[in-house]
């Protein structure tokens, strides 16, 4: 994630920086940075529309039969239309049920609602070839434990929850705040660039890049915090307001689960795993478990 980050940081830094070599008036006209900064955002936001787009394109596998009809009278269960959504399977690392846009994926490893639908033997054959080797062996045991604590009830309630980011168009809301933090960590960074010129070119270029990387990091988390975060919660809400007790019920089974699941299974060098919930977008499973035990504690009366 971090190289991937300085990568990003340099991809960008390099435009603007020959657009002020080429220009050094832009750099004191107040305007100047601000429109850059604009620019860039708008690429950032362009660049994660596209690669959100291609990644919806190759999702292939659509639920049949039986399956497909289960899946779409749980949209309409929550009031939706099924034509607003797109059902799509694909192995989604770890996550059994997702959301891209419009269109929710069912994980076929994890979820057993979808066994006995001949469109889950493509994905699960690429799993078991190109993927699975790839894993590590925490990796496996928590897909394999996943799939044996994930009843049918709680994955109608799974489902459900991704419906709910699609009412609540959270793709749409994520990408603008994409936008705004590329805004943000670019001018930053060029505005501490400014500062620095004075001294030293170099200088000033490469704390511009690290002061405008280290920004847009701490936005990103900032924004899992406060926005991804409350939007997982509202789901699991909107969910809930569409499910039976047993499956709200299920569902905070599985989560408290969950997070036993993953502090026992924890891949030691992986940094994001150190990381609090939180701070990735997600109430710990056992907070989730507890809110969710008291809505379904409420539908009962």
């Amino acid at each position: 994630m971090f190289m991937q980050q300085i990568t990003g940081v340099i991809h960008l830094s390099i435009p603007v920086i020959i657009l002020f070599y080429v220009n050094p008036a832009l750099l004191q006209n107040p305007l100047g940075p601000i429109i850059c900064s604009l620019v860039l955002g708008l690429y950032v936001w362009f660049l994660n529309y596209q690669q959100h787009k291609a990644s919806i394109m190759r999702l292939v596998y659509v639920p049949s039969g039986a399956h497909k009809e289960l899946f779409e009278s749980w949209i309409r269960s929550c009031g939706v239309d099924v034509a607003r959504i797109q059902l799509r399977y694909a192995y989604t690392a770890e996550q059994c049920t997702m959301t891209m846009g419009n269109t929710i994926i069912i994980d076929p490893i994890c979820c057993s609602v979808c066994d006995g639908d001949a469109t889950i033997v493509p994905v699960k054959s690429i799993f078991h070839q190109i993927i699975e080797p790839s894993l590590s062996e925490n990796t496996k045991k928590r897909l394999a434990a996943y799939k044996e604590f994930l009843t049918p009830e709680a994955q109608a309630f799974l489902f459900k929850h991704e419906v709910g980011h699609v009412v609540h168009r959270f793709a749409a809301k994520k990408l603008c705040l994409i936008f705004l933090s590329g805004v943000m960590a670019a001018y930053v960074g060029i505005e501490v660039a400014k500062l620095v010129l004075v001294f030293n070119g170099f200088l000033a270029i490469l704390l511009g890049m690290i002061v405008g990387g280290v920004l847009d990091l701490l936005l990103t988390y900032a924004t899992n915090l406060f926005f991804k975060y409350c939007a997982e919660k509202n789901a699991d809400i909107f969910a809930a307001r569409y499910c039976s007790t047993d499956e709200i019920i299920a569902a905070a089974q599985f989560f408290a689960k969950i997070q036993e699941i993953n502090e026992t299974f924890k891949d030691p060098q992986n940094f994001l795993n150190r990381l609090p919930s939180a701070l990735k977008g997600y109430p710990e499973g056992k907070t989730r478990a507890a809110y969710l035990l008291k809505l379904a504690k409420e539908d009962r009366k």
